[in-house]
């Protein structure tokens, strides 16, 4: 029956192009660098990180009927995800997300292009209803539309829905619906914007999570940055768990990775604090790789990474 479990994700898919300067960027010139392009979108990468730690992974996102998206497919599916259901948009462009990143690996200045994620429609969805209500768990990023967002969160009846923010402007769609999800997985300007609770520190993230918890969510993983990551559950399980020491070399995906991390946990039926270190080991091997998505992704390298953090700490 395991083998028969599956996660559904719904969410976007795009074209990553990312430049990569060699040296500090010179913002009124030409600057030598790589430009590499890859394929990418929240719901397509946590779908990639999913099926690279060995999970049954269908993703549901549209594309257009151009090169970028038949590209999008043909990776995605040759990394083990499903993407029989997905939609393909003839005549519309294939959303794409292109960003700079100086000699360290910050991320300064993107722009995404990203109306075909409008495809993904409450009516698309209807058409897969009692897939998704079969599912496992469900994952949806806020690129989807306020009403696609709502339409999952009414249907998904006991299946567990997992939330990734991408953004504090895209956030807010999800606010007045927090009591139909399960874990949500904000960075500090996320939580800050949904809750209205300034978070100067570790100090306020207590009340923070008590906002959540007190508006219905069941799990809250919120990324400090430098303080780690704070996880607190409706029943009252809480705590910190400290960073894990990572050379970032690229911050594009880590998020998604991370989240990736969490569901697969959940899968497996792991402690909340062991899902949440194994989580961050996944987002570790993101921002240590210079590809979306890392390639060596797996259960065992993850496991390894986090028990020698460990030894270390």
């Amino acid at each position: 029956m395991r083998e028969k479990e599956y996660i559904v994700i719904i969410g976007s898919a795009n074209m990553d192009v990312a430049g990569y300067s060699n040296a500090s960027l010179n913002y009124a010139d030409s600057n030598p660098g790589k430009i590499k392009f890859t394929p990418g979108g929240v719901g397509r990468n946590i779908s990639h990180n999913l099926a690279l730690l060995g999970k049954n992974t269908w993703l549901l996102t549209a594309v257009g009927g151009d090169f970028y998206g038949q590209s999008l497919l043909a990776q995605t599916n040759k990394s083990g995800v499903h993407i029989d259901k997905c939609l393909v948009v003839p005549g519309e462009n294939t959303s794409s997300y292109l960003s700079l990143l100086d000699n360290t690996g910050e991320m300064l200045v993107a722009i995404n292009d990203m109306s075909i994620t409008n495809h993904i429609s409450a009516e698309f969805l209807t058409q897969h209803a009692d897939f998704i209500r079969r599912a496992k768990v469900i994952v949806v990023d806020c690129n989807l539309s306020e009403e696609t967002l709502v339409w999952v969160l009414e249907h998904a009846h006991d299946v567990p829905v997992f939330v990734d923010p991408v953004s504090a402007w895209k956030c807010v769609k999800i606010r007045e619906r927090l009591n139909q999800i399960h874990t949500l997985k904000p960075n500090r300007l996320e939580a800050e914007t949904l809750s209205g609770i300034t978070l100067s520190g570790r100090d306020d993230v207590g009340k923070v999570a008590s906002w959540f918890h007190q508006h219905g969510l069941n799990r809250l993983v919120l990324s400090m940055g430098g303080d780690g990551v704070y996880y607190s559950d409706i029943n009252g399980e809480s705590g910190w768990s400290a960073p894990v020491k990572t050379k970032v070399i690229n911050v594009t995906g880590a998020g998604d990775a991370m989240m990736a991390g969490l569901v697969s946990c959940w899968m497996d039926g792991l402690p909340f604090i062991d899902s949440v270190r194994f989580a961050q080991g996944c987002s570790s091997m993101a921002l240590a790789c210079e590809y979306t998505n890392n390639p060596d992704l797996s259960v065992a390298n993850v496991t390894s990474l986090v028990e020698n953090t460990e030894c270390l700490n």
